[in-house]
């Protein structure tokens, strides 16, 4: 893929491990990925950089990702940035709330795969 056609991909997360090697594989399947280290950081990186997807974690420090999801939302631009919830909070309500602040999917870590993660991004940005 040309650099200037691939797609661009926001990786939020604290956790360095999975961050890296979430960037390393999207990079390796053909995205432009980058990550943050908390939704502060993600914010601004969001703004400036505005990708197509954003795989967002929600327990970070600094700003966690309900902060950083209903700041990004009160932005021209942000209101309609695509975002994944990529998290360990299972509970339904968290659930329905990320669903009704717009996020277009949600995965609890440890149910999911790299690899899936992968291939929802692919999914999800298809026709873009």
């Amino acid at each position: 893929m040309e650099e200037k056609n691939k797609k661009k991909v926001l990786v939020v997360d604290d956790d360095n491990n999975l961050r890296s090697v979430l960037v390393d594989k999207l990079n390796i399947s053909g995205f432009d990925a980058v990550g943050a280290f908390n939704g502060e950081d993600g914010l601004e990186r969001a703004l400036n950089l505005h990708p197509d997807i954003i795989l967002l974690d929600i327990i970070m420090p600094v700003m966690d990702g309900w902060e950083m999801l209903k700041k990004l939302r009160e932005d021209k631009w942000g209101e309609k940035a695509k975002v994944i919830v990529l998290t360990v909070v299972e509970d339904t309500e968290a659930i329905a709330r990320a669903v009704q602040d717009g996020s277009f999917a949600y995965f609890i870590k440890t149910d999911h795969g790299i690899d899936e993660i992968v291939v929802k991004v692919k999914e999800m940005l298809k026709g873009d």
